[in-house]
């Protein structure tokens, strides 16, 4: 426990930043003192699992995002009620299931508000990417080709080709993203999702 427990301050602390959160604000949503959220971080106590789990509850992730526990699973079966989701940047993204033994297929639902985009930098990963515009307009520059997707229209290709993505519309976006990979899954989410590192730690309490 000693071992696991020495990264958790700083995992918490990234993962507060990453939400954009103060102490304070971290403190408020979880029911804990902005005290006690400090001495965490600097791994100066150790919390209770009732505080862990308030923690998690308020960041919206599994407990063992804080351990690096990875746990896998047969059947996943989530209600549109219960996707988790991450939002920031004017981008928020559900998971629909991941953690499948040998999964090898990542699929999120992707919303985008206008002028929402991946970023300045392309991004590159292994294996294949699909994308189905289930409402309003994206832009995918794919290779230095910009290919305009409106409601029911679908972009796959080689994800090993630069690509990146935005809403240049006045509209929200909200597609269907698949990306799959047969030996780097987690990490072709992270590089496609980089502002969003612990997007692979979402809660999935629905998982049987």
């Amino acid at each position: 426990m000693t071992t696991q427990l020495s990264s958790l301050g700083k995992r918490l602390r990234s993962l507060r930043k990453e939400r954009n959160l103060t102490q304070r604000n971290l403190a408020q949503q979880a029911g804990i003192s902005v005290n006690a959220v400090s001495l965490i971080e600097r791994d100066e106590i150790s919390p209770s699992v009732t505080t862990l789990q308030s923690l998690a509850g308020a960041l919206n992730v599994r407990v063992s995002y804080f351990f690096d526990v990875d746990t896998v699973a047969r059947t996943i079966f989530l209600t549109a009620q219960d996707r988790p989701a991450l939002t920031g940047k004017g981008v928020t993204i559900e998971t629909l299931g991941h953690r499948l033994t040998g999964q090898q297929m990542e699929p999120f639902v992707i919303t985008l508000e206008p002028g929402a985009e991946s970023g300045q930098q392309p991004v590159i990963h292994t294996g294949h990417e699909f994308v189905y515009c289930l409402q309003g307009k994206i832009e995918y520059n794919v290779d230095s080709t910009i290919f305009s997707l409106s409601q029911g229209d679908m972009l796959m290709f080689e994800a090993s080709q630069p690509h990146y993505w935005r809403n240049a519309s006045a509209e929200p976006t909200t597609v269907l993203v698949m990306l799959q990979s047969s030996d780097e899954s987690e990490n072709s989410v992270r590089r496609h999702f980089p502002a969003h590192p612990s997007l692979t730690h979402l809660d999935q309490s629905n998982n049987t």
